[in-house]
């Protein structure tokens, strides 16, 4: 997937192929699972998208988007989960359109990541604007 002029072009083989995605504004992170993709857009809205370029369903956010990340878990039986870091300090975390959690942390995020991190299946590092994990 590529980003430009606010359209997202899919790309295969070094080719770019004839599916377009236009979104309303510049995107801020997007993710792409096995049918779909899911942008972040600076007009604090979560879109998601079929690969064939049909708009699949929107969410408006309280507080601008800072970043998102794909949770991927093998254990879990719930796929096409999606965690969004908000300005106002929030971290949602999105199964398709449905919140399933919500994190308040007192500091801003600047990035966030999800892994696996030594013994652990499952971690989620915070990247606060203080400087702090």
């Amino acid at each position: 997937m590529a980003c430009r002029d606010g359209r997202v072009y899919q790309i295969k083989a070094g080719k770019v192929q004839n599916t377009e995605i236009a979104i309303e504004s510049k995107p801020v992170g997007l993710v792409k699972f096995e049918k779909s993709i899911v942008i972040a857009g600076m007009d604090r809205t979560l879109q998601s998208f079929y690969l064939k370029g049909k708009k699949n369903w929107t969410i408006t956010m309280p507080a601008e988007i800072c970043t998102i990340a794909k949770m991927e878990n093998n254990r879990a039986a719930s796929k096409n989960n999606v965690l969004v870091a908000l300005k106002n300090g929030q971290i949602r975390l999105f199964n398709e359109k449905n919140m399933i959690n919500e994190i308040t942390t007192e500091d801003t995020c600047n990035g966030i990541v999800y892994g696996v991190f030594g013994r652990e299946d499952g971690c989620l590092i915070i990247n606060h604007q203080s400087g702090g994990m």
